[in-house]
Formats: structure tokens, C-alpha cells, sequence
């Protein structure tokens, strides 16, 4: 049993960069970097290749990444990464710190050379061929008739088409609305295939309401393709429309979370040489890893949270270690009403005001009947319906 003021003494002594330098030196392929006051590494844990995920604090003695959230100081690590138990680690950290250890006498500590990284396996790229021929939504299709229903503006619905081809919107012979998911290099990743009602909702007591083009690839071995010969990296849907825009580097991106909400509010307000939307596809898929293209091009980015994952997304944007992100929750807040649903987005919200606006002649009428309205017109140049 190893003491209390023993353990005291190990972790006093312990430093996570001395740990994780001896298995990542710096200036080595693969090791450490020093960033400020600071240090980064390619994520030992998940297989990560960006050198911003995974941070080391000499100040707070902890590392974590940001990307699989891994976290802890030089104990944690040797245990997650040597596979040591707690008692072992200890004996570890009392070996290189020369500090007595009970039960040490027989450990033996393994050399720490550095880790040799698992080659990673090559990305999965489709073929560009896949999303053409499933391109294209037919007037018929239920999805399209709700789309068309919204009343829309004259400037929203000139560019309706336009934001469906610049999407790739397309069907499978389910019927499903596919949201391809192309990254900033137009290398076609993967592409989530959602079944929807009449009325614009997830039709999700349809047996075939959820795929992944990869995974039915998978299944089919006509393909040719392999899950375990390949990695699956899905990207932000919209991402393909990075540089798609003149005057770009000024331009704005806006991340939600739902790839028919990115789709509504480009129809909305227009993708345009000032902003852009995408989505991450979920809650939880709010990572720096996914927004990297984005943060290495110094944009702006906007988030906006669905009302049920304001404070998450708010947490995540800080982890995010980005200056030049914020998070704005008004629309599900501010301008939410009951009638939107505890779980509304954005998206809910805007449709809602367009659907249930009056007819007017002047801004100045919507002003004086509908403020919020009103400011929405402002931030995003939307059209009122006449």
C-alpha cells in the first residue's frame, strides 16, 4: 500500500509535459509542439492527426483534447496510455522522479521509447459520380411540396433551386432526402439520408427513416468498399461551400445543428460573398476537429444552439480556443414562443414569423407591428412577403 505523502510527493513531482515528452519528444515526427505557453500533439487516444486537438498545460499540469475529450494530468495518461493501474503509475512516476516507492523493487518499467503511430487508414472518398446521380428533388417529392408551402418572399423563392443545387440535395429510392456531405476539397466524405413527413418533420417510425451512404455501401458487397479498410470522416454539411463565395475570407459562417436547418436559412437569407451556413448534424458533433478548415482560414463564426443545447453549445464554443467564435441563442430565446416547441432551432423560429407575417407595403408598417420580425430583417437582409 503505497502512503499517502508518497503520493503526495509523486504527483508534486510529476510533470505532463516530462511524461508525454518521453513518449512524444519535441521536435520528433509526431511529437510535441510548443504553442505560447503551451503544447499540442496529435491525439495519442482517437488517432487524431491535427496538432491542435489535444492541448498541454504545463500551468495546470493536464492535457486534454478537444476533439475526443480525453482529459487528465500524468497519471491518467500513463494509465490510459501505458494500460498501468493506478498503483503502477505511481510506481512509474517514482522510478523516473527517484522517489521511494513501496513495492517498487520488483517493477519493472518499461523503456519509454516513443510510441510508433499506427499508420492511419486512408480517408473514405466517394466518387463524385454518387452524388450526381441521386441529384436532384422532384416537385412531386413531399419534402419539396413543404419547402415550396412556406411563404416565402420573392428573393427567397428565386433562390430556392439555387440553395438546393448548391447543397447536392438529392433522393434515394426510399424517398429520402440525402444531405451530402462534400468537405472544403469537393471530396465527396459521406452523406446522411433522413426520411421526412409532408409537414417538413422527421419521419422517424418509417423503417427506413436514418442511413449513412457509407454504411449502405458497407452492406452491399457490390461496392467494392470496406469499412475496415477505410476511415468514415464526416465533415459539416455546407462545408463544400467554403470558398464557393467571392470575397470569402470576409465571409461569416453559421453552424447549426440540423442540415435542414442550414438548408432553410440559407433559402432564408441567402449564402452570399458575407455568410454562409452549415451544420454539424447533431449536438454532440460541435468539435474543433469538424470547424478546423474553418478556423484555419480565420473566419468568423456564428453558432447558433437549438433552444435544448444553448448551455452545451455555449460550453462547447469555449473549448473551442477560437477567438473569433460566438454564440448567439436569441432567436430560440428572445423571439421563441410556446408554439415552437421546447426543442426549436433557428430555423423554427424564422418560419413561424415568415408564415405567420401580414401583408405589407412599407419596413416601417412590419417595424410598428413586428420588432422582432423587423431585426431579423436587419442582421440577415430577409424580404418580407408581400
Amino acid at each position: 500500500m503505497i502512503d499517502d505523502l508518497t503520493i503526495q510527493k509523486i504527483k508534486d513531482a510529476a510533470s505532463i509535459v516530462d511524461v508525454i515528452g518521453d513518449f512524444y519528444p519535441i521536435g520528433t515526427k509526431g511529437g510535441m509542439i510548443k504553442s505560447g505557453t503551451e503544447y499540442s500533439l496529435p491525439c495519442p487516444f482517437h488517432g487524431g492527426q491535427h496538432y491542435g486537438s489535444f492541448k498541454i498545460s504545463p500551468k495546470k499540469n493536464y492535457a486534454k483534447c478537444f476533439s475526443c475529450g480525453w482529459q487528465g494530468g500524468p497519471i491518467d495518461f500513463l494509465m490510459e496510455h501505458e494500460r498501468l493501474s493506478f498503483v503502477d503509475a505511481l510506481r512509474w512516476l517514482g522510478k523516473k522522479y527517484c522517489i521511494d516507492v513501496e513495492g517498487s523493487e520488483n517493477f519493472q518499467v518499461k523503456p519509454a521509447i516513443p510510441r510508433q503511430q499506427v499508420p492511419p487508414l486512408p480517408m473514405l472518398v466517394l466518387p463524385e459520380w454518387m452524388w450526381k446521380v441521386k441529384f436532384g428533388l422532384p416537385a412531386e417529392h413531399p419534402f419539396y411540396r413543404w419547402l415550396t408551402s412556406i411563404k416565402w418572399g420573392a428573393a427567397q423563392r428565386a433562390r430556392l433551386h439555387e440553395m438546393l443545387n448548391d447543397y447536392r440535395i438529392g433522393v434515394d429510392k426510399q424517398g429520402r432526402i440525402i444531405f451530402w456531405q462534400i468537405d472544403e476539397c469537393q471530396r465527396v466524405r459521406t452523406g446522411k439520408m433522413m426520411k421526412y413527413k409532408p409537414d417538413g418533420h422527421r419521419d422517424k417510425e418509417s423503417p427506413y427513416n436514418f442511413d449513412w451512404v457509407h454504411s449502405a455501401l458497407y452492406r452491399d458487397p457490390r461496392t467494392g468498399y470496406s469499412a475496415d479498410k477505410t476511415d468514415v470522416k464526416p465533415c459539416l454539411f455546407g462545408l463544400h461551400l467554403l470558398n464557393h463565395y467571392k470575397s470569402f475570407q470576409r465571409q461569416q459562417v453559421c453552424i447549426v445543428e440540423s442540415e435542414k436547418t442550414a438548408l432553410l436559412m440559407a433559402i432564408a437569407y441567402g449564402n452570399h460573398a458575407g455568410q454562409v451556413w452549415m451544420a454539424c448534424g447533431g449536438l454532440e458533433n460541435l468539435n474543433r476537429e469538424k470547424l478546423m478548415p474553418i478556423i484555419g482560414q480565420k473566419r468568423d463564426i456564428i453558432i447558433y444552439p437549438d433552444r435544448d443545447g444553448i448551455d452545451k453549445w455555449k460550453a462547447k464554443a469555449e473549448n473551442l480556443h477560437y477567438d473569433r467564435v460566438t454564440v448567439d441563442s436569441k432567436p430560440v430565446t428572445e423571439w421563441w414562443k410556446p408554439e415552437d416547441g421546447e426543442k426549436a432551432d433557428i430555423a423554427d423560429v424564422v418560419i413561424r414569423m415568415i408564415n405567420n407575417s401580414k401583408t405589407y407595403k412599407t419596413v416601417e408598417e412590419v417595424v410598428e407591428d413586428m420588432p422582432k420580425l423587423k431585426a431579423l430583417h436587419d442582421k440577415f437582409n430577409l424580404e418580407i412577403a408581400k
